[in-house]
């Protein structure tokens, strides 16, 4: 057994594509929103509030970026399983959601590279479908 692990994290110049490529999107669907990005481990390696976006945008598009780190998976994803659970262990649901820094609202998709997870990025300002389809679209920026 190995005494320690070599974990990919996506780099600076890597967030910035993702944030461009994010902003881009939004730009396109006439949205102001903000965007997080964030390393794999959910140090937050790139965030823009886009002019007009409101101030809680920012602050939702970090804890979305957060819970996609934290959990592996998309806050769309997480929030159906949650959602699912919810009538056999409504304490699961409420008891996740208490986690500080964990949301479950769309817009917040893992970052993915040769099929490992290095890092996330978040929207948040358009509806749920539209921050799901701008991050989705961001994450795109990197190939693999």
């Amino acid at each position: 057994m190995a005494d320690a692990l070599d974990e990919r994290t996506i780099s600076l110049e890597g967030a910035q594509r993702v944030l461009a490529a994010a902003l881009a999107s939004a730009k396109s669907m006439n949205l102001r929103v903000s965007v997080a990005v964030a390393g794999r481990a959910g140090d937050l390696k790139a965030f823009a509030r886009m002019d007009g976006a409101s101030m809680l945008s920012g602050e939702t598009a970090r804890r979305k970026v957060h819970t996609v780190a934290m959990t592996g998976m998309s806050t769309q994803e997480f929030g159906s399983i949650l959602k699912s659970e919810m009538g056999e262990e409504p304490e699961l649901f409420h008891g996740m959601l208490g986690i500080d820094g964990i949301i479950a609202i769309a817009g917040g998709v893992p970052i993915r590279l040769d099929g490992q997870l290095i890092g996330a990025v978040a929207v948040s300002g358009g509806t749920s479908a539209q921050d799901q389809e701008i991050a989705e679209a961001a994450a795109r920026a990197i190939a693999g």
